[in-house]
């Protein structure tokens, strides 16, 4: 890889920007504001809302909660990553994005403290604590499993054991809870321009989610998380659904951002997805001539994508 899975996470941000779903983003905003003013029987608010977010990468999901002014006035979050390396990116950039949002930051030693004072609204604090493990088995920080008020799976159910993961999160949200879970892949990627080999590679590609690669997924994961949230008996009340496509394509020769940097990217992941295959599969010379294609286009300014996501909001 010509670049680390840290700088694809961060070039990858403003294609996120632009798929997430916009009714399922803001059906999740608005069930945050109603948590928020939660009182108990003793009428004592629901502070500080808490939000546990598994693989959570390089934290920019919390970073655009913030620049969308989508956050509680108090909020605990807890962003949980398998990669230690992620973690760290996410400790050493963090602090700056929610800067950028227009808080101010105080680093701590395993958290970032932010607070962001503003005529049009009341305080706001988000402490954002930042740890490497298994979100799915990690205990609580006082070593007791801790309830959320609200679950984030951002591009990671596609990459689980989905039944593993949906038996698992109930014991992370307290009752009521939301489980958002965007950009989870649902099957489709496609190239332009078109190449003779585009469909048998999409096929070995999403058969290598499935079937290859050492981690459990699912290339189907979207319509799957849809079904399985969406059946008889669920524990889960399926609140919106919607697609969040990937679409990165340039103007007038070039792309946004760091979107060619994504695509570099993504074209050798695939690329190393394919290699995994014995020649009687995929003859290596029709590989190499497919992804040398693609990357003299990319060069060119002319490849363009669309990679099918589906975004999906349920309550406990």
């Amino acid at each position: 890889m010509t670049q680390s899975l840290q700088a694809y996470l961060e070039h990858k941000r403003t294609v996120d920007d632009r798929a997430l779903n916009d009714r399922v983003w803001s059906a999740f905003v608005d069930g945050l504001a109603e948590l928020a003013a939660f009182e108990d029987s003793n009428g004592r608010p629901n502070e500080p809302v808490r939000v546990l977010e598994i693989g959570g990468g390089v934290g920019t999901m919390v970073a655009r909660l913030a620049e969308r002014d989508a956050l509680a006035p108090s909020v605990s979050y807890r962003l949980v990553d398998l990669d230690e390396r992620n973690v760290e990116y996410a400790r050493q950039h963090l602090p700056e994005w929610l800067e950028e949002a227009g808080y101010e930051v105080e680093r701590r030693r395993s958290s970032v403290l932010a607070r962001s004072t503003d005529e049009r609204s009341a305080d706001q604090t988000v402490e954002v604590h930042l740890e490497a493990g298994d979100a799915f088995e990690a205990p609580d920080r006082d070593g007791e499993r801790s309830e959320a008020d609200a679950v984030i799976a951002s591009a990671v159910l596609d990459t689980v054991d989905l039944e593993y993961a949906l038996g698992r999160i109930p014991d992370l949200l307290r009752t009521g809870g939301l489980l958002y879970a965007p950009i989870t892949y649902d099957g489709t990627t496609t190239f332009s321009p078109p190449d003779p080999l585009d469909e048998r590679l999409t096929e070995l590609y999403n058969r290598h989610m499935d079937e290859i690669r050492d981690r459990p997924g699912s290339s189907r994961a979207g319509r799957e998380l849809f079904a399985a949230l969406d059946r008889p008996g669920s524990e889960f009340d399926l609140l919106e659904v919607g697609g969040s496509d990937w679409i990165v394509r340039p103007r007038d020769g070039a792309y946004p951002a760091d979107e060619k940097a994504f695509l570099r990217q993504l074209l050798e992941t695939i690329d190393g997805a394919l290699a995994a295959y014995p020649e009687t599969a995929l003859a290596p010379t029709d590989r190499q001539r497919w992804v040398d294609t693609r990357l003299s286009q990319l060069e060119r300014g002319e490849l363009s994508l669309i990679a099918r996501h589906l975004d999906v909001l349920a309550r406990l």
